[in-house]
């Protein structure tokens, strides 16, 4: 068959390909496809609008329900989180130190005095007596060390503990050390108006750990007590055992002479005033040591509490109030819930016979309403940085004179 020329050519086209279409934006084909670009290009901005509004919700409700439970934390569980823990080590040594005052604090005829901090003029500074034990006859300056592991005595005086995981630790001589504080209590006594008869003061150093193994060298030091020897004075069940025991610790040589009752009575009144560390004990039962800076706060709660000196109050104990639907309530708005402070004044009237009754305090007690955001500002022992402290997750703070 002959192909009319005037007739177009057709090229077949396979079953896949489709026919071209055209897309020029004037075309009517174009504007339409350009509208409904537009219009799928709205809907995917507009829902990434809303995811972004989703977000900030969830963000911001976050939030909100961090800061509730920050707050509800602080008002319920005062005491959950501790901002500061001693060492295992210097946490050992304290509960020793507290535990042997404790022995002591029930022996008849003995004054106990704990943490003394005396001045130490030529080095500017203070030395800490661990305790303070006094008799009718002496007066002990005693160091408790609750180590373990083997102590030997180095060339040069020192000594040098070997624990049990092989570990070295280099300590100075502690008796001399020892003694050297006695020394000082002694001065600071008698620049306070009480001269001590001679050799009426005695250190003592006592091992109390049952795996501290000192060599002989120590052992022979009149000065030590050994672990065996303090465990012989626990098992002591009566007042007489103890004062035996006690009288054991004197020197076979000294045979010091007594205080009279006032001298006594000026003598405690001495002690129980030397500067010693501020104890906190937080909610929970964690003890802190070191001393008291200031107080933080609102300016009615600070000007509520400008007259409490340390010259006048002892201890002050925080009374905690467990209404859990009102804290509940005030964390969600944002009020703070008040606490009660009870202050304990300092008696100066045992042991000092010339101090003036317009000095005395009329109240021996006296409460005071805070808000619980009050803070106490508290430097602890071997800490450069101050801590804060909220006064609702504190149950008592002890202040030296």
């Amino acid at each position: 068959m002959t192909r009319n020329p005037s007739i177009p050519r057709l090229r077949k086209r396979a079953h896949w390909q489709q026919p071209q279409q055209s897309w020029h934006p004037r075309s009517p084909r174009g504007r339409a496809a350009e509208r409904g670009g537009g219009t799928a290009g709205g809907g995917s901005e507009g829902g990434s609008l809303g995811m972004i509004a989703q977000a900030a919700v969830v963000g911001v409700a976050a939030m909100l329900m961090v800061r509730l439970f920050r707050r509800l934390r602080c008002f319920l569980l005062p005491g959950l989180e501790c901002p500061l823990e001693e060492s295992e080590t210097d946490r050992a040594g304290r509960l020793a130190e507290l535990k042997v005052a404790d022995v002591f604090q029930g022996v008849p005829g003995v004054q106990v005095y704990s943490s003394l901090r005396i001045p130490d003029t030529g080095h500017r500074g203070r030395r800490e007596i661990d305790l303070v034990l006094v008799l009718k006859r002496e007066l002990y300056v005693v160091e408790v060390k609750n180590w373990s592991g083997e102590i030997r005595l180095q060339p040069d005086g020192g000594w040098c503990q070997i624990r049990k995981n092989g570990s070295v630790q280099s300590h100075p001589n502690i008796v001399e050390e020892t003694k050297y504080r006695a020394s000082l209590l002694e001065s600071y006594i008698a620049r306070r108006g009480v001269k001590l008869p001679q050799e009426f003061v005695q250190p003592k150093v006592i091992l109390v750990n049952e795996d501290c193994r000192p060599e002989q060298a120590i052992v022979m030091q009149p000065e030590v007590l050994l672990p065996d020897q303090w465990q012989n004075f626990l098992e002591r069940n009566s007042s007489r055992g103890f004062m035996s025991w006690l009288k054991k610790l004197a020197k076979p040589s000294a045979k010091p002479e007594g205080l009279n009752d006032a001298a006594h009575k000026q003598l405690h009144f001495i002690l129980s005033t030397a500067p010693t560390w501020d104890r906190l004990v937080l909610v929970g039962g964690s003890t802190l040591v070191g001393d008291f800076q200031r107080f933080k706060g609102t300016q009615e709660d600070l000007d509520a509490l400008r007259r409490m000196k340390r010259s006048n109050i002892s201890q002050m104990s925080v009374s905690h109030q467990r209404r859990w639907l009102p804290q509940i309530i005030g964390a969600i708005i944002g009020a703070k819930p008040f606490v009660k402070l009870v202050m304990s004044s300092r008696d100066y009237r045992e042991g000092n016979p010339g101090w003036s009754e317009r000095k005395q305090q009329e109240v021996m007690n006296e409460e005071i309403e805070v808000r619980s955001g009050l803070e106490v500002i508290f430097r602890v022992v071997g800490q450069s940085k101050l801590q804060n402290f909220p006064v609702n997750s504190i149950s008592v703070m002890t202040l030296s004179a």
